[in-house]
């Protein structure tokens, strides 16, 4: 009975996600979870917010099954808020938007933490601006210049009252990407130390393009892994 349960929530849990993949104009969004449970703390989500901006994140919930899985309820439910009550303050400025989060989560008195990147892009400018609240990996830019990552601090959402988080613009040129992974992809590399891992990484995402070939870069399987297992990638087309 626990485990249709909890395969009845994984059911609901995917269709909180966003079609895979999804062209916003001209840029294309595509994300892989792969859960170490049947339920998944790990998070993704984009969306449009007015004609000329769309927002973008991923989010790793502290701990593991339903709890955390509940917490992914809230996240939705917090994306389908952003487009009906932001501030106009929050498409430069998304830090605010992560402040905003904390709030809600420090009133709901789960107990439980989010380590998120956030990013606001502008379809005019094609630029993308990015916060980090404690999310590692840090977010990976692939340009004509190789694969680097956007290195950013900043505090979980959900443990501390007052946080504030810096941004980080980029500008995307054609076949620019931005490629994002949680850290449950590091957990389930072989390599021997942090810095090979993170050179695994880059290498996936500036050798790769389409999500199939990354997670073929990294070597991962699909089975039993000791975490959950995330990627992002937004890709500008044209």
């Amino acid at each position: 009975d626990l485990q249709r349960d909890q395969r009845a929530g994984r059911y609901i849990q995917m269709g909180m996600l966003p079609p895979n993949p999804m062209a916003i104009d001209h840029y294309r969004l595509q994300h892989r979870i792969i859960p170490s449970l049947i339920l998944s703390g790990d998070f993704v989500d984009y969306f449009r917010i007015t004609d000329r901006y769309f927002a973008f994140y991923i989010a790793d919930v502290s701990g593991h099954g339903a709890s955390s899985a509940f917490v992914t309820v809230l996240l939705k439910n917090f994306s389908r808020r952003l487009r009906r009550e932001y501030r106009a303050t929050m498409l430069s400025e998304p830090g605010e938007i992560l402040q905003w989060i904390n709030r809600e989560l420090l009133d709901q008195k789960i107990d439980k933490h989010v380590v998120i990147i956030l990013a606001v892009g502008d379809l005019q400018r094609n630029s993308v601006c990015l916060v980090n609240a404690g999310h590692f990996p840090p977010a990976i830019l692939v340009n004509e210049a190789g694969a680097s990552f956007i290195e950013q601090r900043g505090k979980p959402v959900g443990l501390f009252d007052e946080v504030e988080y810096q941004p980080h613009e980029v500008d995307l040129a054609v076949g620019d990407r931005l490629v994002l992974f949680s850290d449950g992809v590091l957990d389930a590399m072989d390599s021997a130390n942090l810095s090979q891992k993170e050179a695994v990484l880059l290498t996936a995402a500036a050798e790769s393009s389409q999500m199939e070939a990354i997670w073929r870069k990294l070597g991962l399987s699909e089975g039993v892994v000791p975490d959950d297992m995330t990627c992002l990638t937004v890709r500008r087309e044209s």
